[in-house]
């Protein structure tokens, strides 16, 4: 089996993860994958684990974007893959119009990953032209056929995100080299109880809320420190409105901006509580609560969208009414006076994920080859 992924760019996200486990998944089991999109921190474990990378930036939102449409048909029409997968909207257009100039014989079946709660549009709406689409949570699931009432059902697949046994069990500890690392690139974390949100520098994220929550607390609980893992454009305006509000707060020296990580598991295992606050729209799946909930990290989150589905699974003491900032506040205290027990738990597990994944890839090439004309047909 030979299977293409497309996305934007190998960055570090909910839908990168995903292409890159999948293709570490798919090579183990003696598939051939390749992945095309732009280059990013995950560029190097696709092609580690064995993985083909075309560092197409077929994500990028420019007319000239287009130009990949012919080179891509002809590429797959060498190369003969199996499956084409697309995991974010650009790309997924660009492999819709390259395989409609290809000749249906020879076509390859298309597969979508519904990752987020897009905005509704003509745009949004090639992520529902796949032979099958995956929704990453019953949320998305919901979502999808509420605001898009043509698409068949049948054509739906659910299939939540999955997360590694190997790598995040409770227990992990990160080695005193990582430890040393960090304290001496902030040595003002040392000593403190870390409040980690793992969020992009995105206005629906939370951020804010967070940066009250913090100084909420602060005087009552004087060691805790605000620790916000992810990226932002740099000298970005939001960025400033951010430390502004610390400031105003009288917490700015309690709140630390990392930046970009890919060493997320270290930062969730050492912290105190990790937190989910994305906004509207919600979290279509969320992977950071499960991942920090098999880490044995209790969790907070708004309870909605896909972190719903996940703390109702796993943690139902994180879940908070969304938007309930005194509910936040005092849930928050409750875990910081006692941190509660998170219990061990097989859910969302990414054996599971890949299972399911790699027999709908099965399904839709069977169903391919039986409706497909033989070669000699016109």
């Amino acid at each position: 089996m030979h299977v293409v992924q497309a996305l934007a760019s190998l960055s570090v996200g909910g839908s990168e993860w995903v292409t890159a486990e999948i293709s570490a998944s798919l090579v183990e089991k003696g598939h051939r994958v390749t992945v095309i999109g732009g280059d990013g921190p995950l560029a190097d474990q696709v092609r580690e684990t064995g993985g083909e990378f075309l560092e197409w930036p077929i994500g990028r939102k420019r007319l000239a974007t287009l130009r990949y449409v012919r080179r891509l048909a002809r590429w797959l029409e060498e190369q003969r893959p199996n499956v084409v997968h697309a995991h974010s909207r650009l790309p997924a257009w660009v492999c819709y119009l390259a395989l409609r100039k290809i000749p249906r014989k020879h076509r390859p079946a298309f597969i979508t990953t519904v990752h987020g709660q897009y905005t509704v549009s003509p745009y949004s709406a090639i992520m529902l032209r796949g032979d099958r689409v995956i929704a990453v949570s019953r949320h998305i699931l919901e979502h999808t056929l509420t605001h898009y009432p043509s698409t068949d059902p049948q054509r739906m697949e659910f299939i939540h995100g999955g997360i590694s046994k190997d790598r995040f069990h409770s227990g992990f500890t990160p080695g005193p080299e990582w430890q040393s690392a960090t304290y001496q690139a902030f040595p003002e974390l040392r000593g403190k109880r870390w409040l980690l949100l793992p969020a992009r520098l995105s206005r629906y994220k939370g951020h804010a809320e967070f940066i009250e929550l913090l100084a909420s607390l602060a005087p009552e609980f004087p060691d805790i420190h605000g620790v916000i893992v992810g990226p932002g454009r740099p000298g970005s305006r939001y960025r400033a409105e951010l430390e502004g509000l610390a400031e105003k707060n009288n917490v700015v020296e309690k709140v630390t901006f990392t930046g970009l990580r890919t060493d997320m598991r270290e930062w969730m295992a050492s912290s105190e509580i990790v937190f989910s606050l994305c906004s509207d729209p919600p979290e279509a799946f969320g992977r950071i609560v499960p991942e920090a909930l098999h880490l044995g990290i209790p969790t907070i989150g708004w309870d909605h969208g896909g972190v719903h589905e996940t703390l109702a699974e796993m943690f139902p003491e994180g879940a908070v009414p969304p938007e309930d900032r005194s509910a936040l506040r005092e849930k928050t205290r409750a875990f910081l006076s006692n941190a509660p027990r998170v219990p061990p738990s097989d859910a969302f597990r990414l054996s599971y994920s890949m299972a399911q994944t790699l027999d709908l890839y099965r399904r839709v090439i069977e169903e391919r080859a039986l409706t497909t004309p033989p070669e000699h047909a016109d």
